[in-house]
């Protein structure tokens, strides 16, 4: 809070929420009220993606930074970009791609035509770009895949033909994507749309759920022959002595520094983890989850349920949201994630509970009023 003014910076995290909601019709409204609520609330603060701050960071570290937290202009995503990802090369506008769907409207034309057409179809020339454009609105073949349909058809056609530059194009396309209202409302009725937009905000999420089931596969193999007859107290400490072993820094790490970490030893991979709120943030919830997941284990064992729940892709998308809590000076996430949180002691008097958020939103409405 700064000058009593609260801000409430958007993460795609929140507006991955709202587009997975909108897969139930019954849940239309509400996911464009709570996008529309996104909108008005983060004023245009977006935050990079939950791996790009951990990277970030991590960058720093490596060069030298005993201290690597991010400044505001680090953490926040740019104008021509999407939650950190840039609009350019993650959506590749390629006109070569969009006008190789016109050879189907004249494939059937003897190959001389077809070749006259083609020539003709420049739009380096005016002409050119004028008898593209006729060809393009007879025969509608303007690109319907995302994210081509979040822009209108006419835009898309002033871009085939040339009218448009790339950068316009990327300007545009960058100008839809961070209005959460608007892109909410266009993908409403576009499954393959949403599904798309949901995995690229929780990027990340189903590969450190692979790699934390193969690092804890081990222990929940162990766990596995555990029958009725042990002693779970014991097991249950020894089970947890090994969670503490495993070098959650050193595999969160491993994920985002390119040239790999298996130059470092322990000491130094402690040492870079410390200097990263972010990332020792998330790596501590690691922990803390997989002590949990655990206890679950063992607690089911104990009343004669043998399996093992799966651990969930979707558990990692609110854990990734974890990072941002060290920059905050109240953070809300989901309850579960809130107390596994608040065993970490430098976090503990960020977590918002009730009453705290609502402390917020009486500022706020003060404010706005």
């Amino acid at each position: 809070m700064l000058d009593r003014a609260v801000q409430f910076p958007l993460s795609g995290i929140h507006l991955s929420e709202a587009v997975h909601a909108s897969d139930d019709p019954n849940h239309k409204k509400g996911a464009v009220r709570r996008a529309t609520l996104m909108h008005e609330l983060s004023a245009g603060n977006h935050l990079r993606l939950p791996h790009e701050i951990m990277r970030l960071e991590i960058a720093k570290a490596m060069d030298g930074a005993k201290d690597a937290r991010l400044c505001k202009a680090e953490l926040f995503s740019g104008s021509s970009e999407w939650f950190g990802l840039s609009v350019a090369d993650t959506f590749k506008p390629s006109r070569e791609n969009a006008m190789a769907q016109l050879d189907p409207y004249i494939a059937h034309l003897p190959r001389h035509d077809r070749r006259k057409i083609k020539s003709e179809l420049k739009p380096s020339t005016r002409h050119g770009r004028a008898r593209l454009r006729e060809l393009l609105k007879a025969s509608d073949p303007a690109p319907q895949e995302f994210p081509f349909n979040l822009l209108t058809r006419e835009f898309v056609l002033d871009w085939l033909v040339g009218d448009r530059s790339d950068n316009e194009f990327c300007d545009k396309m960058a100008q839809v994507l961070n209005n959460p209202k608007g892109l909410i409302e266009s993908a409403l009725d576009l499954a393959k749309e949403r599904q798309t937009i949901y995995s690229l905000l929780r990027d990340r999420g189903e590969s450190n759920c692979a790699s934390m089931q193969k690092s804890l596969q081990p222990i929940l193999d162990a766990l596995s022959q555990l029958d009725a007859k042990e002693d779970f107290p014991a097991a249950s400490k020894a089970i947890r002595r090994g969670v503490k072993q495993l070098s959650f820094g050193r595999l969160i790490a491993s994920q985002l520094v390119e040239t790999g970490v298996d130059h470092l030893d322990d000491k130094s991979i402690d040492r870079l983890v410390a200097a990263c709120p972010a990332v020792s943030t998330f790596a501590s919830l690691y922990e803390a989850y997989a002590l949990s997941l655990i206890d679950s284990a063992l607690l089911r064992w104990r009343n004669g349920k043998t399996s093992i729940k799966p651990i969930l892709p979707s558990d990692f998308g609110d854990m990734m949201h974890s990072v941002y809590a060290p920059y905050a000076d109240v953070f809300r996430c989901d309850a579960h994630f809130a107390s596994l949180l608040r065993q970490n002691p430098a976090l503990r008097g960020r977590i918002a509970n009730r009453s705290r958020l609502q402390s917020l939103s009486d500022v706020q409405a003060r404010r706005m009023g």
